[in-house]
């Protein structure tokens, strides 16, 4: 299977599967989730938490809403909150399995898959775009700039791989 370009995919393309530590029991769990931008209603349908080690379970649905604001009314109106690019799941807020910590920051990772793509983006010696266009929101964009650095090459290559023995 061919790694897709870090230029074509964007953190939201890896939400379908997280692993994440269980709350619980601190072993690894799943978030079952979905695409980001679908309406509320889908996610709250969709996504969920499990964990095989000790049986805890929860829906997005039962999670509790928070005020995003209040109408002229004075009406509050409630939502979920979605935890977007940080090294919690974006749905529940729980802590990924896939974390890394460097010497100069944080680099995480949803699923096995997002992780080897940032793999492969950190061993590429030359990262070329191939007349795709500039893309602020794909994953090589937002990766801080001392993951692309030469310098922390195969630093960063040894972390990944004591990671994913984890």
């Amino acid at each position: 299977m061919k790694t897709p370009n870090p230029y074509t995919v964007t953190n939201s393309d890896f939400t379908h599967h997280i692993d994440v530590v269980c709350p619980r029991c601190d072993k690894k769990a799943l978030v079952k989730g979905a695409h980001l931008y679908l309406p509320m209603a889908d996610l709250e349908e969709k996504v969920s938490f499990s964990c095989l080690s000790c049986g805890y379970n929860i829906k997005y649905a039962n999670t509790p809403k928070l005020t995003v604001y209040v109408n002229s009314k004075g009406v509050p109106k409630y939502s979920r909150l979605l935890h977007l690019n940080t090294a919690i799941d974006p749905f529940f807020g729980f802590t990924l399995w896939y974390i890394l910590e460097a010497n100069d920051g944080i680099l995480w990772a949803y699923n096995k898959e997002h992780l080897s793509i940032i793999e492969h983006y950190i061993a590429a010696p030359l990262r070329e775009r191939n007349g795709l266009p500039h893309q602020n929101n794909s994953l090589a964009s937002r990766l801080p700039k001392w993951v692309s650095a030469a310098k922390n090459r195969d630093y960063l290559l040894r972390l990944i791989a004591r990671v994913r023995q984890k």
